[in-house]
Parts: structure tokens; C-alpha cells; sequence
């Protein structure tokens, strides 16, 4: 028996321990015979060496040639041991394929959003590292995309396999024939796989078609063009690929000659979200292009890929739909733009969003004109809240996604059969895991959003009440400048009565009115009227009537204004923010958050042991045929998939009644903290209105006093005169003296 070790002169792999297998070779794991350093080694078969030796060189000149963190990298070429030929030395990839990813029962409806961004910026990369070398690879496909794990634990997707690869200009074209059929250009497919004597030759842009379908396959899990029947059916692949209109990137046929479904959508089952669907789609529908007119070329693929790199991603929850949405915004958008791409999701004009983040309203975090570029991050699970200002009414939004059900088992043991369902059964378990991970999310959302929307409010009134207070010290400040006017008005009605003579009988009349001026009983239209015709001694007196009339208006209004708003403003504070009247009408509703809070988990814990189970099947199947004993564990196997599955079902159900009673919670606090919210800006707009009242009261009576103390100055220079001209005396003895 002979050995399963095979060697060169500094590696060693074993034969049984295939990691892939192509149509010239095959890649083994094996290890660095000094250091131990794990490897993949590729051998080559010997329809390889049947190929021209220029060809076979090729891959070795290829590989010589790139030197990228997004291609496999080359460690050595070597011979191997007993003359076999020229071995290719790389790093081993452990995450495998990603056709073997997108293989596995949680990826059936294709990867999730971050994995996508990320297989779409390593395979960019990968492919502007070619063009820049002047190659094209010709055989772009998922089990030509390896998954390695640094050291640090971060991902790295890594092309692989250059078997097809070569040297060509972009205005260079090809004839020979390479790839795998589904991915292929229809242009090669027709030549390749249809075998029909086409002239055609091809460039390198034939590898972007390769890269749509395999974006497109990763993004949905499935391939975008699927005749009835598959390969078998290989002219009617050919017909949905060439007939497409442009903007189509999916052509599907699901009865033998039947119609083909076409398609400009990503499918209700990709794992995306509807922001980076709008910017995917495009790019796929680009990719996806046959008529030469249209075409790509790798410079448009490239900056559409940094483009969508480039993006700032939002995450937001919106509330009165329950649903959380992902925006992605230019880095150079400002906020402006953010409600417009929010108005695209939700239909919500945005004069009526209320965006919060951070415990504030995020119009107090980010200026106007602030690009997205320095917003704050956020996450799925620490978003931006979104609120209706205008609608209070709350709608639970759920994703429109197919109805997930368990299969059954064949009564009779078929070990083919009963693989197959396991591993639909694992398909469904991921994707009802999904299901109650994204309604434990909501949940969590929800009770998020409210203790935001409550710290807010409670700030909101807080600096409201201490505004208040600032506004009340000030109005009593002014009112005591106010009274200090009054004072002195009185000292000159004073001064007025010690005027004795013949003006005792004409400043009668304008003490009695200064008297009512005094005393807050003021006619506007009395105070404004100018008396009968007077001395200069009477007119100015008159204008201090006028002045003190007016101003005395004005300190009512300020006073009435305050006094309407300080107990609104105090009731407001009392029962939201020192009663807790908000939190305690959500806290009285249950804390939903904690009763979903470990679901995931369970969840978790059902989908492995549904894939334990699936992998005692998929061993059972291996073995083809089974003793009684092991026949017995089969059984028992399928037994406890369907007993996991009943769990998972139940699982969600019970999350599913617990989203749905969240959400009547929510309806019912979201009609009280509208009211408080609404009262709340109410009160806001009214201390700015009266602060507006007070500022302008100030300058008023700032006015007042100068020309109150001009025009008193100017009567008791008047009255001085008078006396000097009705006593001669005054005019030679001490003015002093003679007024004493």
C-alpha cells in the first residue's frame, strides 16, 4: 500500500487532505518541512502537462509577477519528488473557499452586509492589482475567492487560481477558451460551452461579466441567470443572457419551456439593506452589460467600487415604523442631504423628522453645513432615532421575506434524501435565527429609542427651567430698575406740589394724572394726549407724563407674559422630569427588553445543534450504507432535528408576540410624549418670545431713563429760570440763599 505523502525538497502535503480540485490539478494542505508553517500546495495533473509548456509556464510567470494582500501569496515553486513536475507553493487559506461559504446552509440567501462590503472591496482590489500588471485572471468565480484569517482575527478575501491567467492589454484581445460556464461572458459561453464557430475574439473586460455574476451570487446566494434544469438546459442560458434588456440582472425560468422571470431588483431575500441595495444595483446592472456599447470598462467598475466604499454609513431606527434602515452618504453630504436619503427610505418630509443621538437632537451635534465625514459613528445596535414630528401613530414595519417552514423527513431511511433535508432544515433554522435576531433587535431599538427620547425631554426642560429662572432674575432686575423710574417720578410729583404760587392751579391737573401713572392706572389713549396749551414749565412736565405712561405699558406686558408662562413651564418640570411621569408610563409596560435579551442565544444553540445533527447525516451519506446500529443513530438524528426545529418555532413565536406587545406599548407612550414634546417646544418658543419682550423692554427703559433725566434736568433749569425773573432779588443775593 503505497504512501499518502508526497513531497519536494522543503514541503510536504498529504494526498487526503484535498482542499480543491480543478481540471489540471488538484491543492493539498501540507506543511513547511523545517518550520512546520502550514501551506497549499497545487500539483498538476497530467492533462496539464499535456498543454503547451508556454501555457503551463504561464501560471508560474503569473504568480512570479503579482504581490498583493488581496491575491493567495506565492511562497515557492518547487519539484516535486520522483519527477512529477513543478509543485506551486502558496499560504494556506483556512476560512476556505468562498464558494464553499456561500455553500453552507446560513449563507443561502447570500452573505450579510458588512461580509459583503468587505468581498466587494478585497475582490476590487484584488483585480485593480491585475489590471495595473496588465492581466486578466478568466476564470473569476466564488471557488476562485479564498477566505484567510490574520493573525489579528480580521478577514482577507484572496484571489486565487491563475491557472487561466495572462498578460493583456486593454486594447489586446484573446481567443482561447476559459472559465466556468455559469460565470462566463455569453460571448464565450456561446463558443465554449454552445460550441459554435463565432469569430469572436475577447478582451479583458470578459472578466467583469465573471465579477457581476459572482457579486450578484454573493449578495443572493444564488446565480443570477438559472434556466429550468441547470446546465442541462445550456441554449436557454445562452437566450436569457444575450435577450436581457439593459438594467436586468437576473433572468430566472421555473418550468421547462416556460417564461423567463426577469428581474432589475436584488430579491426580497438578499441580506442587504435597501440603502446599499440602491448603490449595488447599478453596479451589478453595469456589470451585467452584453451590448459592447454599453460595457463597463474596469476604470467605471473601479471608481463606482470606491464610490461605494467611499460612503458614510448611518445606521438609523425608525421608530413609528419599528423598522431600522442604513443610509449611505456621500463623505462631503451635509445634513440636508441626510434628510433627503432618510425621505427616500421612510416618505417622511424632512420638516417632520426628529433625529436624536447621543441623548440630544442631533441638529445640536452636527452643523448644517458639517460634512457626514466627521458625524458620529454609529452602529445596528446604537443608531440615530428617528420620531415623526406630525404623526404619532406607530406601525410595525416587518421585512417582506417568504414565510420560512421546516421540511420533513422520508419515513424510510435514504441517506441521500435525508442529507438533502437536513440541510434545508439547517437553511431554515438560520434563517428563523435570523428572524429572532432581528426582532430581539427591535425590541432592544424600542426601549433605546424611548429612554433617549426621555433623557431628551428631560434636558430639554431642565435648560428650559433654568432659562426660566434666568429670565425671572432678570425681569425682577429690570422691574426693579422699573420701580427706581417710579420713584423718581414720584420725587417730581413732589417737587411739583413745592412749587407753590401761581402753579399750584395748573400743575393740578398733571399731578392728578401722574398720580394715576404712578399707581398703574394708566389710559394709553389719556397718556398720549397732549393737554390744552401750556407754559414751557407744563409742556415738559407733560412729556414726562407721556414717557412714564408709556413705559409703564410696556413693564405689563412683561409682567403678564412672565406670569403666564412660569407655572406651565413649572407644572412641566414637576411631572416630567422630578415625577418621571415618561419613564414610569414605559416602566409600567414591562421591560420587554430583558424577556428577548437571550433569545439570540437560544437560537444560536438550536441552529448548532441542527448542524451537528446534519453533519452525522452528511457523514451517513458518505458511507452510503448503514448497519442497523448506525441506521439507529440516523433515525435518532433526524428525530432530534425535528424536536430543535419545534423549539426554534416556538422560540419565535414567543419573540414574535413579545415585538408585537413592545409595539402597543409603544403606540400608547408615544401619544403621551408627543404631548409633552409639543408642550415642551410650546414653552421653549414662548420664553424666547419672552426674552424677545424683555430685551426690547430693556432698551426701552434704558431710553426712558436718559430721556426722563434729560427732560427733568431741563424742567428744573425752566423752573429755576422762572424764579430768578419772578424775584429781583434772587438776580443779586445768593440764588442759594434766596431759595431757601
Amino acid at each position: 500500500m503505497g504512501s499518502f505523502l508526497r513531497g519536494s525538497a522543503n514541503y510536504v502535503w498529504c494526498t487526503t487532505s484535498v482542499l480543491g480540485k480543478g481540471a489540471t490539478g488538484a491543492v493539498f494542505q501540507g506543511v513547511n518541512r523545517h518550520t512546520g508553517e502550514p501551506v497549499a500546495v497545487k500539483t498538476f495533473n497530467q492533462l496539464s502537462h499535456m498543454r503547451p509548456h508556454e501555457v503551463q509556464m504561464r501560471e508560474f510567470e503569473v504568480l512570479k509577477k503579482v504581490n498583493h494582500e488581496n491575491i493567495v501569496k506565492l511562497l515557492a515553486i518547487e519539484e516535486e519528488q520522483e519527477g512529477r513536475g513543478k509543485v506551486i507553493v502558496m499560504e494556506l487559506c483556512t476560512g476556505g473557499s468562498l464558494f464553499n461559504i456561500l455553500d453552507d446552509p446560513e449563507n443561502s440567501h447570500g452573505l450579510e452586509e458588512d461580509e459583503f462590503i468587505l468581498v466587494l472591496s478585497h475582490l476590487a482590489a484584488g483585480m485593480k492589482h491585475l489590471r495595473d500588471n496588465s492581466l486578466v485572471h478568466r476564470d473569476l468565480k466564488p471557488g476562485n475567492i479564498m477566505k484567510f484569517t490574520d493573525v489579528d482575527g480580521s478577514t482577507i478575501y484572496k484571489l486565487t487560481d491563475f491557472g487561466a491567467a495572462r498578460e493583456l492589454q486593454d486594447d489586446q484581445q484573446f481567443m482561447s477558451l476559459y472559465g466556468t460556464e455559469e460565470y462566463l461572458h455569453p460571448d464565450m459561453y456561446e463558443r465554449a460551452v454552445l460550441r459554435k464557430p463565432v469569430g469572436k475574439t475577447f478582451g479583458a473586460r470578459v472578466d467583469l461579466w465573471s465579477i457581476g455574476v459572482t457579486l450578484y451570487h454573493v449578495a443572493t446566494g444564488q446565480l443570477p441567470f438559472r434556466p429550468y434544469g441547470g446546465r442541462r438546459n445550456k441554449e436557454t442560458m445562452y437566450h436569457i443572457t444575450t435577450e436581457k434588456a439593459p438594467g436586468v440582472i437576473s433572468g430566472v425560468q421555473t418550468s421547462e419551456n416556460g417564461p423567463i422571470d426577469w428581474c432589475t431588483e436584488l430579491p426580497e431575500t438578499c441580506r442587504l439593506s435597501l440603502g446599499l441595495r440602491k448603490l449595488v444595483t447599478p453596479l451589478l446592472a453595469g456589470l451585467l452589460e452584453v451590448d459592447p456599447q454599453r460595457m463597463w470598462n474596469f476604470e467605471r467598475f473601479f471608481q463606482e467600487v470606491t464610490m461605494i466604499l467611499s460612503k458614510k454609513v448611518v445606521h438609523i431606527f425608525f421608530v413609528n415604523k419599528v423598522q431600522p434602515i442604513t443610509v449611505y452618504m456621500d463623505p462631503e453630504h451635509r445634513y440636508e442631504e441626510l434628510q433627503y436619503l432618510i425621505c427616500e427610505q421612510t416618505d417622511m418630509n424632512p420638516v417632520n423628522q426628529l433625529l436624536l443621538y447621543d441623548k440630544k437632537h442631533l441638529s445640536d451635534i452636527v452643523a448644517p453645513d458639517q460634512p457626514s465625514s466627521s458625524y458620529p459613528s454609529t452602529t445596528p445596535r446604537t443608531p440615530l432615532v428617528l420620531f415623526s414630528k406630525q404623526d404619532d401613530d406607530i406601525t410595525l414595519t416587518l421585512p417582506e421575506t417568504p414565510a420560512v417552514k421546516f421540511g420533513s423527513f422520508p419515513t424510510l431511511v435514504s441517506v441521500e434524501h435525508d442529507a438533502a433535508v437536513g440541510k434545508s432544515m439547517c437553511s431554515v433554522g438560520h434563517a428563523i435565527k435570523r428572524k429572532i435576531d432581528y426582532f430581539s433587535k427591535c425590541v432592544h431599538l424600542m426601549d433605546y429609542s424611548v429612554l433617549m427620547f426621555i433623557e431628551v425631554i428631560v434636558t430639554q426642560l431642565t435648560t428650559l427651567q433654568d432659562r426660566v429662572g434666568h429670565v425671572q432674575s432678570l425681569t425682577s432686575a429690570v422691574s426693579d430698575r422699573f420701580s427706581q423710574l417710579v420713584a423718581n417720578h414720584r420725587r417730581f410729583l413732589m417737587l411739583t406740589q413745592m412749587c407753590g404760587g401761581n402753579q399750584e392751579s395748573s400743575s393740578q391737573p398733571l399731578r392728578e394724572r401722574l398720580e394715576d401713572l404712578v399707581n398703574n392706572k394708566v389710559d394709553a389713549e389719556k397718556a398720549a394726549t397732549p393737554t390744552q396749551e401750556s407754559s414751557p414749565t407744563q409742556s415738559a412736565a407733560q412729556r414726562l407724563e407721556e414717557m412714564t405712561g408709556n413705559i409703564v405699558l410696556e413693564e405689563m406686558v412683561v409682567r403678564d407674559s412672565l406670569n403666564a408662562m412660569l407655572p406651565v413651564v413649572n407644572q412641566l418640570y414637576e411631572r416630567v422630569v422630578r415625577g418621571g411621569q415618561l419613564r414610569r408610563q414605559w416602566q409600567q409596560a414591562g421591560n420587554n427588553a430583558v424577556a428577548v435579551e437571550r433569545a439570540p442565544n437560544k437560537a444560536s444553540t438550536y441552529v448548532t445543534k441542527l448542524r451537528e445533527s446534519w453533519q452525522h447525516l452528511l457523514r451517513d451519506r458518505a458511507a452510503r450504507t448503514l448497519t442497523f446500529n448506525d441506521e439507529q443513530f440516523h433515525l435518532l438524528e433526524k428525530m432530534k432535528m425535528k424536536e430543535t426545529a419545534k423549539s426554534l418555532e416556538t422560540l419565535l413565536a414567543s419573540v414574535t408576540a413579545t415585538l408585537h406587545h413592545t409595539t402597543d406599548n409603544l403606540a400608547d407612550w408615544c401619544k403621551v410624549a408627543k404631548v409633552q414634546r409639543v408642550q415642551t417646544e410650546i414653552e421653549e418658543a414662548d420664553v424666547e418670545k419672552h426674552e424677545g419682550l424683555l430685551s426690547s423692554f430693556q432698551d426701552t427703559l434704558g431710553n426712558t431713563e436718559d430721556q426722563y433725566h434729560q427732560t427733568l434736568s431741563g424742567l428744573l433749569a425752566a423752573i429755576k429760570d422762572k424764579k430768578l425773573q419772578d424775584d429781583p432779588r434772587l438776580q443779586t443775593e445768593n440764588p442759594a440763599a434766596a431759595l431757601e
